[in-house]
Order: structure tokens, then C-alpha cells, then sequence
């Protein structure tokens, strides 16, 4: 039996379908990893082909004799377009992925079998009913795997992402933000691949900088420090970034964030959220102290490391005047680079459920939920005035000047080629604002 996996287009982001073919698409290209596990967990009798839509056209008159598509929210609208296609032409079609996980109903309309939650449980089952010719209409979810039998990559499928590679060693979060997709799906607690498997992920990945594809490195500090001491007994000269916690990278001792450092680190992605206690506490991310962000950040320049953080905008508590706020205070406790979100009401999340209830969904055309359009009833102010506060923000964070003086402190604070990355980001992140937000 043949297989063909599909990652399709994305048109909202750092890097989309819209740079095809272009330098852009080959230095900022961001690493998908879903897939290239899926072939591996995939029996070796079977044949697997990989294809994203963001790099080479779908031919709907592949050879193959399933059809595996991964779904986000905003590309579903996508997915079901070519879905509908392949089964138009006969071919059986699998969607999985978060988006048909909180809506199977939906998705099974333009599909012969919906994968609900983790597949490891559940794809090798699959692929031996459909093999037979008995396709049940939904799999999962099952947590009844063990991440010791996750195999690497298979990284031999991935035709693209020349310069940022990226891996995986933690499955669920142990957070429970009200807006985070990821935490309302880690019903099957927190699983950490050996130590030893990780690294031979890493040994076999071709790039020279990767990304750490974890809910939050920070979950485990003895495994992530095990695993720094690993990397530097491999000399594996690597650089990396990976996403933290403020409460634990803020309490974990010298030793933690000099591993890190020797390790390749150099940055960490930070959901700060919000500089409004208020609106971290109405989201369930009380662990994060507002008052505390500027000596986080310290710490990690002192160390080496830049910073990379999350902003969202749109929350209940926020009022006009967040926009300046938000301004001033990133610019005080010195943030490296600037991921800037208008929040979004995914389907399965705490949120979108009080959001529905209350009836302040503006839209369920899941293409505009891209974290750049505004698709809920804001609570203090207006779609237009979130919108062109959000702008606002875009356009003075992402000035020629201020990156310039941003990426002078980013090479000041890491000497390494490693630093190359944060610095490349913030222009990357200006093309990608300038496009989104209109400026």
C-alpha cells in the first residue's frame, strides 16, 4: 500500500506558500516535524511519500492509495478542499491533527477516517484496515503507546528547511492556558522520549540550527539538564532555541542556564502573554509575574541567551490603553525579538467554548483564524480599535531602527554564528507584519 502524507499551504505567517520557491522560503523556512514522524512510525512495508504545499504542487493523480492530511484551524478550509479532490478521484483520505480532534463531525464530512488526538496509538491499526479494505470512521484517542518506540524522523522526506532543522523530546504540557490549543489536548499527561533517542534525532539531523518542537523545555529540569550534559559530551556543535517558562527559568539554578548555554542555546521562546497581571490571571497563566519579566530577561542576557517573546492582544481585561503599555514596557526589559498575536478562540479550547457560549464569535470561517484577524466580539474595545492598536505595535517594534538597535545587543549578548538566527528573525518578523497587518 502507498501513502502520501500532505502539509498544506499556510498564507498567514513568517514564512508562506506565498515565498514558494524564493530565499525566503529556504532561510525562514519553519521545519514541520508532524509528518516526517508519522512516516516513521509508519511499518516499513509500507511505501511512504511526503508533500508540503508550501514548497511543491499536491498532483491529485499521485500514485498512492491513502491519502494522510495534518490540519490546523486556519488551514482546514484548505484541507477539506483537498480531501474533497483526492476522494472525488477515488483515493481514501485521513485527516489528522488539533483542529479535527475538537471538531470530528466537521471533518469526517470530507473524510473517510478522522485520527482523534495522538496517532502512535492508533496508526499502525489504521493502516492495517485500510489495507483490508475496513476503514473505521474514527481512531482514537488511545494513550496507549510508549514514547521509547517512537523511532527518529524520517528526515530522508524532508525536502526543504535547508538551514532550520527541529525535533521533539516532550509530548503535553502541564499548563492550562484557557487559549492554548496544546494544553486542552494534553489529556495524556507528560511523556519524555530517552534521552539517548533524542540525540540520535539530533545526530541525524542535516541543519546546523534547529528548533526544540516542545510545548515548553522547561517542563522537566532534571531531563533538560541531562539532556544539555549529553549534547556537550556528543559535541554535538549545534545551535538551538527552545520554549521556557518565566517561573522556571527565573527559579532554576546557574548550573540549568550554563548547561543551556554550553549546550547551543541561543534563545528561548517566552509566551509572556501580557504586561497586564490581570489579563494573565483571567487566562490561567498565573505563573507568569509581570514584575518579574525584566530580571528574567537579565538573567538569560547574562547568560548568553536572547529572548524571544510571545505577546497576545484582545484579552477581556485589556483596555485601550494595553497598546502603549505594551510598547513601553517591552522596550524596558529589553526584549530581543517580538512574536505579536491578536488572541484566537480555537475550536477545543476553554476559550472558544465561553466564547461561543456567549455568543461573541464573529465568524467560523476557520481561515481567519490566523492570529492576525480579529474573529470574536472584543470586550472593551472595538474589532477595528484591537486591530489598529495591534498594528500600532507592529509598525514601532518593527522600525528599521529598532532593529537594528535590537540586533546589535543580540550579537553583543551571544557570540556565536547561533546568534544569526534571533537577528534574522526580527527582519523576517517585519516582512511578515508588514504583509499581515498592513503597514
Amino acid at each position: 500500500m502507498k501513502i502520501l502524507l500532505v502539509f498544506p499551504k499556510i498564507e498567514h505567517g513568517a514564512t508562506t506558500s506565498k515565498d514558494k520557491g524564493s530565499w525566503t522560503s529556504i532561510v525562514f523556512g519553519y521545519p514541520i516535524i508532524t509528518l516526517p514522524h508519522i512516516a516513521a512510525i509508519t511499518p516499513s512495508k509500507y511505501e511512504v511519500e511526503l508533500v508540503n504545499e508550501n514548497y511543491e504542487d499536491i498532483s491529485f493523480d499521485v500514485d498512492a492509495d491513502l491519502i494522510g492530511i495534518t490540519t490546523y484551524t486556519m488551514t482546514a478550509p484548505r484541507v477539506y478542499e483537498i480531501a474533497d479532490e483526492f476522494r472525488r478521484r477515488g483515493k481514501k483520505v485521513v485527516l489528522g491533527g488539533y483542529h479535527v480532534t475538537a471538531l470530528p463531525d466537521e471533518a469526517i464530512q470530507h473524510a473517510d477516517s478522522v485520527v482523534l488526538s495522538w496517532a502512535e496509538g492508533t496508526w499502525p491499526q489504521l493502516l492495517s484496515d485500510a489495507e483490508k479494505g475496513q476503514l473505521k470512521q474514527f481512531y482514537g484517542p488511545n494513550d496507549e503507546y510508549s514514547v521509547e518506540n517512537i523511532p527518529p524522523l524520517r528526515r530522508d522526506l524532508i525536502k526543504h528547511n535547508p538551514l532550520l532543522g527541529a525535533v521533539q523530546t516532550t509530548r503535553g504540557c502541564s499548563n492550562s492556558c484557557e487559549f492554548c490549543a496544546i494544553g486542552s489536548f494534553s489529556h495524556h499527561g507528560i511523556r519524555q522520549r530517552p534521552i539517548k533517542d533524542v540525540i540520535m534525532d539530533i545526530e541525524q539531523m542535516p541543519n546546523r540550527m534547529f528548533i526544540f518542537h516542545d510545548p515548553h523545555m522547561t517542563v522537566n529540569r532534571r531531563y533538560a539538564k541531562d539532556l544539555f550534559k549529553e549534547l556537550i559530551r556528543k559535541k554535538i556543535r549545534k545551535y538551538w532555541v527552545a520554549n521556557g517558562t518565566t517561573n522556571v527559568l527565573n527559579s532554576v539554578d546557574e548550573e540549568f542556564l550554563d548547561l543551556a548555554r554550553r549546550s547551543g542555546c541561543v534563545e528561548w521562546f517566552i509566551g509572556f502573554e501580557s504586561v497586564s497581571q490581570a489579563a494573565l490571571n483571567g487566562i490561567k497563566k498565573t505563573h507568569n509575574k509581570v514584575e518579574d519579566f525584566k530580571k528574567l530577561i537579565k538573567r538569560l542576557h547574562d547568560h548568553g541567551m536572547t529572548v524571544q517573546g510571545g505577546i497576545i492582544f484582545g484579552f477581556d481585561e485589556d483596555t485601550l490603553d494595553i497598546f502603549d503599555t505594551t510598547l513601553e514596557k517591552i522596550n524596558e526589559i529589553d526584549m530581543d525579538v517580538l512574536e505579536l498575536n491578536i488572541l484566537t478562540p480555537y475550536p477545543g479550547t476553554p476559550l472558544f467554548n465561553r466564547l461561543d457560549k456567549a455568543g461573541r464569535l464573529l465568524t467560523r470561517d476557520w481561515s481567519k483564524y490566523n492570529q492576525v484577524e480579529v474573529v470574536y466580539q472584543p470586550m472593551n474595545m472595538t474589532v477595528k480599535e484591537l486591530e489598529d492598536g495591534t498594528r500600532k505595535i507592529a509598525k514601532e517594534y518593527y522600525s528599521y531602527y529598532n532593529i537594528i538597535r535590537r540586533n546589535a545587543r543580540i550579537l553583543a549578548t551571544n557570540h556565536t554564528i547561533g546568534s544569526l538566527l534571533p537577528a534574522a528573525t526580527n527582519y523576517n518578523f517585519r516582512r511578515y507584519y508588514k504583509k499581515d497587518f498592513h503597514f
